[in-house]
C-alpha cells in the first residue's frame, strides 16, 4: 500500500488518494503476520469508509487487510477498532471477489456484538447478497440463515463453534509444546536408530562376504586336489612301466 499525500492550500497533508502496490501489500502481510503493527494501527483504524472499500476490494491490497484480520499475533482489541468502521460497508464488500473474503475475515475476527451488526446489515440486503455468487458464499459460511431464524439459536450455534475452535487450538498448542519438549529425546532416538540400522547392515554384509570368500577358497582347494591327483596318477603309471 502506498499513500500519496498532496498538500492543501493550507500546507497540511491530505490522505484522499491511495494506490495499492504488490510490494507494499507483501510488506504489510509480513509485518501483520509477525504482529508488527506499531504505528500502522492508527493508519488502519483511521481509514474512512471509502478507503476501506477501495483497499478491501483491490486484488493486491485486500490481502494485506486480510492478513491484519487473520493474524494470530495481533490483539483482538486492535482488530475491533478497525471493524467498528468497516462494519458499515460490508454490504458494499460482500458482492465482490476480494471484498467477500474480507467480510469473512471480519466475521472470524469479530466478537458477538460486531457479528450481530454484520449479520443485520447483510440480512437487510438479503436478496442482493444471496443472488450474488460471492455473497451467497458469505451467507452460507457465516451461517446467516440461523441468525435470520432466531438470534438465540444463532448465538448458541456461534458459542458451539467458538468452543470447538478453542478446543482444536488447545490440542494444536499442546501438541506443539509436547513436540518441543520431546525434541531432544527424538533426536537421541533417531541417533540410536541410525546406529542400530548401521549395525544390522554390517551384520548382513559380513556373512555375504564370508560366504563368497569361503566359496572362492573351496574352488581353489578343489583345483589343487585335482592337480595332486593327476600328478600322483602319472607317477603310478611311470612306476608300472618301469
Amino acid at each position: 500500500l502506498e499513500s500519496y499525500k498532496k498538500p492543501t492550500l493550507s500546507g497540511k497533508p491530505r490522505r484522499d488518494r491511495f494506490e495499492a502496490t504488490l510490494a507494499g501489500s507483501l510488506l504489510l502481510q509480513g509485518l501483520f503476520q509477525l504482529g508488527l503493527v506499531g504505528s500502522l494501527e492508527e493508519g488502519l483504524c483511521g481509514l474512512s469508509e471509502d478507503h476501506i472499500v477501495y483497499l478491501s476490494t483491490d486484488p493486491q491490497s485486500s490481502h494485506a487487510i486480510q492478513a491484519f484480520l487473520s493474524s494470530l499475533t495481533i490483539p483482538a482489541t486492535q482488530k475491533h477498532r478497525f471493524l467498528k468502521t468497516a462494519v458499515f460497508v460490508v454490504d458494499r464488500l460482500v458482492t465482490t471477489p476480494s471484498g467477500s473474503r474480507i467480510v469473512e475475515a471480519m466475521w472470524h475476527a469479530a466478537d458477538s456484538q460486531i457479528k450481530s451488526s454484520i449479520a443485520q446489515i447483510l440480512i437487510s440486503k438479503e436478496s442482493a447478497v444471496r443472488d450474488n455468487t460471492y455473497g451467497s458464499i458469505v451467507w452460507r459460511n457465516c451461517n446467516l440463515k440461523a441468525f435470520k431464524l432466531g438470534v438465540s439459536s444463532w448465538e448458541e450455534s456461534e458459542r458451539k463453534k467458538k468452543k470447538n475452535i478453542e478446543s482444536f487450538e488447545k490440542i494444536i498448542s499442546d501438541k506443539v509444546t509436547a513436540d518441543k519438549e520431546n525434541g531432544t529425546e527424538n533426536n537421541e532416538l533417531s541417533n540410536d536408530t541410525d546406529m542400530v540400522e548401521s549395525a544390522i547392515l554390517n551384520d548382513i554384509v559380513k556373512p555375504v562376504k564370508t560366504k563368497k570368500t569361503k566359496k572362492k577358497r573351496t574352488d581353489s582347494e578343489n583345483a589343487n586336489n585335482t592337480t595332486k591327483k593327476v600328478k600322483k596318477s602319472k607317477k603310478i603309471k611311470e612306476s608300472i612301466n618301469d
